[in-house]
């Protein structure tokens, strides 16, 4: 039987000015990382001949992060998403990782850590405003796309 639980997830973010820890998270999933693409293709041909080949885009990323608004976190990556707006010099590429630590009953910690390269704003933060009390309006959205991943267990 396996059995796991999880706790102290990290982030971290690296930009121009370096490495950062996030710690300003909303409520509820503060961040998901998808994989929007495939990484293989396969056909059928000919006599039932099987076909498959690589597909490099299946290494992209998807990053929707909910952080509270006007927050260190919040500025920093506002600050990101004007210099790419601005095609500033300074923007570099955002490279992140994830860090999943995940206990086991015989007392094991398993590091799962998914580091994602070439981070660009895939769209503009997100912005609400609701009369009927959303806490949604005090979360800023952010999505972010990656260029390249590797996903590691240690």
């Amino acid at each position: 039987m396996v059995d796991s639980y999880t706790a102290q997830d990290i982030i971290i973010a690296e930009d121009y000015n370096g490495e950062w820890v996030l710690t300003d998270f909303a409520d509820n999933t503060v961040a998901e990382l998808t994989a929007p693409n495939n990484l293989s293709t396969t056909s059928t041909g000919y006599n039932g001949n099987s076909l498959g080949a690589h597909n490099e885009p299946g290494r992209q990323r998807e990053l929707t992060l909910r952080l509270v608004k006007a927050s260190g976190d919040d500025k920093r990556f506002n600050e990101n998403y004007n210099l790419w707006k601005n095609r500033d010099f300074r923007f570099k590429p955002l490279t992140m990782r994830f860090t999943k630590n995940v206990a086991h009953s015989d007392g094991s910690v398993t590091r799962d850590t998914v580091e994602c390269y070439f981070g660009l704003p895939g769209d503009q933060p997100v912005q609400t405003t609701d009369v009927a009390g959303s806490t949604d309006q005090v979360v800023s959205v952010y999505m972010l796309r990656f260029g390249n991943s590797e996903r590691s267990l240690s």
